[in-house]
């Protein structure tokens, strides 16, 4: 598994960290560290030309770093450096200087920095970087956003191809809901889930979708499959149903220390009844945080 974290220098990013470094712990990611300097044009990304420690976000990000790689023991961290030793490099004129070089970390740490659009440096890295899962915080309630109100959170799960964990500052989870409306479901995604049920100690809710109280055979197939996916692995899980046409009605009335956890595909009953866009709005809605799977 290769997560993204993708933050700036405020606190809702701080809080996706934390969450980040419990689903590290869980599976042994591969992890990237994004840092983003947002700027309101590219044209003004090429001009800026600075120092990157001396960005604002610069400094999150050695903050950030030091949290990820001090929640390990030194001897058990995957991600510490196992391999020491003294290599030749190369320098200018023809000279060659020794230099003590570290090697051979069991899995991937990367931080890195873009300048730019918030939203679109996100999926940019991320498919440059192969994620299977983009983890990032933004403001609680309803505005979910970054600061000066962007609105990142809703262009990143509307857009990325890969799943989206969306944390809205610091809350507790106490419930997963699991909302199905198509046949396929990944056995990534079944993974996550299960990764955040062990991670929170939270009681796991199947929700189906139905369309005027019709389910689709290959949802309720799903239904059975996945319950006893879970009931094989000793997690308690609980499934009911709810018409696609109260869904937004139902995110208002049932979350609250909750996790929403959606299924996004081609063929998604809630893509079908919604306009384009619809999973942005759907997480600004939630007061909780929301997971998307993809």
């Amino acid at each position: 598994m290769r997560i993204l974290f993708a933050g700036d220098e405020h606190r809702y990013s701080e809080y996706a960290l934390n969450e980040t470094i419990k689903l590290a712990k869980n599976t042994w990611a591969d992890v990237s560290i994004l840092g983003i300097q947002a700027v309101s044009h590219s044209k003004d990304a090429a001009r800026l030309v600075v120092w990157p420690a001396d960005l604002p976000v610069g400094t999150a990000l050695r903050h950030y770093r030091e949290t990820f790689l001090s929640s390990w023991n030194r001897v058990d961290s995957p991600y510490e450096m196992q391999d020491v030793r003294y290599e030749w490099i190369p320098v200018k004129n023809g000279r060659w200087e020794e230099t003590k070089v570290m090697r051979g970390s069991r899995k991937d740490f990367k931080v890195r920095l873009r300048i730019g659009n918030p939203g679109p440096e996100t999926l940019e890295e991320a498919k440059e970087d192969g994620s299977d899962l983009i983890v990032l915080g933004c403001t609680k309630g309803e505005s979910c956003v970054w600061e000066l109100s962007r609105p990142v959170p809703q262009e990143v799960v509307n857009d990325a191809n890969c799943s989206v964990l969306l944390v809205k500052e610091e809350q507790p989870v106490t419930r997963i809901l699991a909302c199905l409306d198509q046949g396929y479901i990944s056995q990534e995604s079944l993974e996550i889930i299960n990764q955040m049920v062990t991670i929170h100690g939270a009681q796991l809710e199947l929700v189906g979708l139905s369309q005027n109280g019709d389910m689709n055979k290959a949802v309720y197939t799903s239904l059975i499959e996945i319950g006893d996916y879970y009931s094989d692995r000793e997690v308690e899980i609980k499934t009911r149903l709810t018409d696609v046409s109260d869904f937004e009605h139902f995110i208002s009335r049932e979350i609250r220390q909750d996790l929403l956890a959606l299924w996004v595909g081609q063929k998604s009953l809630l893509s079908r009844f919604f306009s384009r866009d619809w999973v942005g709005r759907f997480v600004s809605k939630c007061q909780s945080s929301v997971l998307v799977m993809r």
